[in-house]
């Protein structure tokens, strides 16, 4: 359709100077004509400013779409692969020497740590994760001994590959509220007793105790009873 549009509009031009030996009119209409020409010649032109403008915002929009559709299949890939990683410990090798501490439990907690962030940025570059928000969740995380040990560990690579000035600025908030974030003193849980909670002594105790106090002393007076009904002699 776009290509019939060209031709036929080409064909028209190419047209327009047989059609105008045909019209016959006076000069004076043929002047009031092409004054008439060079007015709509110059709104023409605007309008078509107006659009080649339009045009390129679009594209500059489309192209923006487009750059952080294929990012977020980059980090969905690679999400993917952490959680391979997650659940092998074979498959974490793969990715470089494994940093200390060894222990599963914790590697695992660093590798979602970095998906959590990884979403974090994401949202962040495309608006959906406001600044205030960010900084409240973020503060949040960095009050746990797990979300620490990640940032403490990872800060400087992050802040220093920064690819765009919006990563850059994510890092920087995350580094701002990582210094202001109190760690929260981890309380050791209570440690049960063998028969229930820690110093008290369970009501099925509590229930058996009494009822042997109870027998006991039942039978302690009825013996007692017993002996003083006995003649004296035997």
């Amino acid at each position: 359709m776009l290509l019939l549009l060209v031709l036929a509009t080409v064909g028209l031009i190419g047209a327009s100077p047989i059609a105008l030996r045909l019209f016959q009119g006076a000069t004076g209409e043929w002047e009031r004509l092409s004054f008439i020409g060079q007015t709509y010649g110059a709104a023409s032109a605007i309008l078509s400013v107006l659009a080649l403008i339009g045009v390129v915002a679009t594209l500059s929009f489309q192209a923006r779409e487009t750059k952080l559709a294929r990012e977020e299949a980059r980090r969905q890939g690679v999400g993917d692969l952490l959680k391979m990683a997650m659940e092998d410990p074979d498959l974490d090798e793969c990715w470089g020497p494994v940093p200390p501490p060894t222990d599963p439990r914790t590697r695992k907690q660093q590798l979602y740590t970095n998906m959590i962030i990884a979403e974090w940025a994401m949202s962040f570059e495309m608006k959906a994760l406001r600044e205030p928000r960010l900084r409240l969740i973020a503060n949040e995380m960095f009050q746990g001994q797990v979300g620490r040990s990640y940032w403490q560990s990872a800060r400087e690579a992050r802040l220093s590959t920064s690819g765009s000035r919006m990563e850059r600025r994510f890092h920087e908030i995350l580094d701002e509220e990582y210094r202001k974030a109190t760690p929260s003193i981890r309380q050791e849980p209570l440690r049960p007793s063998v028969h229930g909670a820690p110093g008290r002594i369970p009501m099925w105790q509590r229930i058996l105790w009494a009822g042997i106090g109870a027998g006991t002393l039942a039978l302690s007076c009825r013996l007692l009873r017993s002996a003083r009904r006995l003649p004296p002699g035997r």
